[in-house]
């Protein structure tokens, strides 16, 4: 692929986030790296040679007024041993806003031009330095909110994911050869083309590892996007106990007074890799104050867009009007994935806490069929002393991920990926379809080159510069 003009120019950006902290980086790509570093850094050290790779103490000054910007550090990288493959800087000073934008302009003063989006990346990606799927696993890495994505994301970056697209296109090729060969001699073509080998090749090497593939998008979706998982229950039933308990602080108030919490709650926590917005809501009941009224009103708008609930049941209260207001919400929006929360366990008495479910289970069955009671396997906590708040987590985790395990989590395409393979594993299908029925080679080659030529989309090899802009323009600005 070659280089478009701009890829010529030499490029400068933050590449640091905005805001406080003990470290800014304004980086450059390009042939005239080293000439804008010496124009606007004053070494320490006056017989600094700029060795490659080596950090170098000194100042950032103006050239037009010899004002001292800032005290930094700077390391040039010649070509070809940088994340570009062109000659790189990066100029390390403190991280104040107003002092990396002078040291910005300094740069764009000097030839450079400010880098797009993304830029610094589809340098490395044009300049054959990584592949396309190593460059949209880095944005994951960058993006990711959890641990879960970072490492799915981390495997990318390694290459997995592109080793498997290689595999995937070594069977087209296979397959595509041993078709083309019967094409070039077809009153031969009974005795060269193989046509159980070549359905058994796209069996093995193309179809089934590209179901995988997409199989594998909507199984770790999850640690991508996130859950929202949402406490219900009547006032007083130990919600936001429970939200402080499980952040690990005191994000919402707690009293003994019914209906304290008057409006949505939520804190993002992680729960094995899984990033959790986890949403406390005002107690369901029948109030006549405006404000409560307009708080579950809110929780039965969010619970659209909730993953999981949870139920907290106040077993010193019973089961009366209130969970009868929580039952028919849960039941509006069947489908969702609930848990039954026994809350305050620690007050209640050795005999009482034996058959505790059991009680409550005859509470809620006037209220709710037997099999939806069936699926509502009771979790009991304290979320005041800390009692079972394992167990539940546990329970949470297993409730999104089913029996997958989130240590086993594999690297998997990103949705634009995802959308092409469902495109090569379309012609791969029809291809095999094709053979079955004793259509010619012609017929089925079209298909297969079809699929390898969407399959490079995927990889970079067959992809066009709108494609590319519209990857790389999501990335970050210096990335």
């Amino acid at each position: 692929m070659h280089l478009f003009d701009k890829e010529q120019d030499t490029i400068a950006a933050i590449a640091t986030p905005v805001g406080r902290g003990g470290i800014g980086i304004v980086r450059l790509s390009g042939n005239k790296s080293l000439a804008i570093l010496r124009s606007i850094f004053r070494p320490s050290n006056p017989h600094c040679s700029y060795k490659s790779h080596t950090l170098f103490h000194g100042f950032i000054f103006d050239p037009e007024t010899g004002t001292e910007i800032d005290e930094a550090l700077c390391v040039y990288m010649k070509a070809p041993k940088t994340y570009t493959r062109e000659d790189v800087v990066e100029l390390q000073c403190h991280s104040g806003p107003a002092v990396l934008r002078q040291i910005l302009d300094l740069c764009l003063r000097c030839g450079a031009r400010l880098a797009e989006p993304g830029e610094f990346t589809k340098r490395a990606f044009l300049s054959g330095r990584i592949h396309l799927s190593q460059a949209e696993a880095l944005k994951d890495v960058v993006d990711a909110q959890a641990s879960g994505m970072s490492l799915m994301s981390v495997k990318g970056l390694k290459g997995d994911l592109e080793d498997r697209f290689s595999a995937v296109r070594d069977g087209l090729l296979h397959c595509i050869s041993a078709l083309e060969v019967a094409i070039d001699y077809p009153e031969d073509e009974g005795e060269i083309l193989d046509q159980e080998d070549v359905k058994k090749v796209l069996e093995e090497q193309v179809i089934g590892p590209v179901s995988r593939l997409i199989s594998s998008f909507e199984n770790t979706q999850v640690f991508r996007t996130g859950a929202r998982v949402i406490l219900v229950g009547r006032p007083n039933a130990g919600k936001s106990s429970l939200l402080n308990a499980l952040c690990g602080e005191e994000r919402a108030i707690v009293t003994e007074v019914p209906g304290t919490t008057r409006d949505v709650i939520e804190k993002n926590i992680e729960l094995q890799g899984i990033p959790i917005v986890l949403t406390d809501t005002a107690g369901i009941r029948h109030s006549p104050d405006p404000i409560e009224a307009m708080g579950m009103e809110r929780i039965r708008k969010l619970a659209h867009e909730a993953d999981m609930f949870l139920w907290l049941l106040d077993p010193t209260q019973g089961t009366g009007r209130e969970e009868r207001e929580v039952a028919n919400l849960l039941l509006a929006f069947g489908g969702k994935k609930v848990i039954l929360v026994i809350n305050k366990m620690d007050t209640l008495d050795e005999k009482i806490r034996k058959n505790i479910s059991e009680r409550l289970f005859k509470g809620l069955s006037g209220m709710m069929k037997v099999s939806d009671l069936k699926t509502l396997d009771p979790c009991l906590i304290s979320a005041k002393t800390g009692q079972g708040l394992q167990q539940l987590c546990e329970r949470i985790v297993k409730g999104l991920l089913g029996d997958r395990k989130a240590k086993d989590v594999d690297v998997a395409p990103n949705l634009r990926q995802k959308e092409v393979l469902k495109k090569v594993l379309d012609h791969a299908r029809s291809a095999k379809r094709a053979l079955g029925k004793g259509l010619s080679p012609e017929i089925v080659a079209i298909d297969l080159r079809q699929a390898l030529d969407e399959l490079g989309k995927v990889t970079g090899e067959t992809v066009t510069e709108d494609i590319l802009d519209r990857i790389f323009s999501q990335f970050c600005l210096g990335k």
